[in-house]
């Protein structure tokens, strides 16, 4: 048992590892170029790990933005960019 709790340790180590230096780019607030209005936003990103085990893979969604709540419902397109620049 104990051999089982120090390899799910090592585990969640490893990924705390790996994770929040991936996450950390995507911390600050941004501001990007609304692709829908074509005017500037300031955007909080929310950079969440995929379920797939050993993948460094992951998921950004916008926790909040500046033209908001009028455009809460966007396809939030400006994360393309986000990705592509990778900040």
């Amino acid at each position: 048992m104990d051999a089982a709790l120090m390899i799910v340790a090592t585990l969640a180590m490893g990924g705390l590892f790996v994770f929040f230096p991936m996450a950390r780019r995507y911390r600050d607030k941004k501001v990007v170029k609304c692709p829908e209005t074509d005017q500037p936003a300031e955007i909080l990103v929310d950079a969440s790990p995929t379920s797939s085990s050993g993948s460094k893979k992951i998921t950004l969604t916008i926790r909040n933005c500046s033209l908001w709540p009028k455009r809460k419902g966007c396809t939030q397109g400006c994360l393309d960019h986000i990705r592509q620049k990778g900040h």
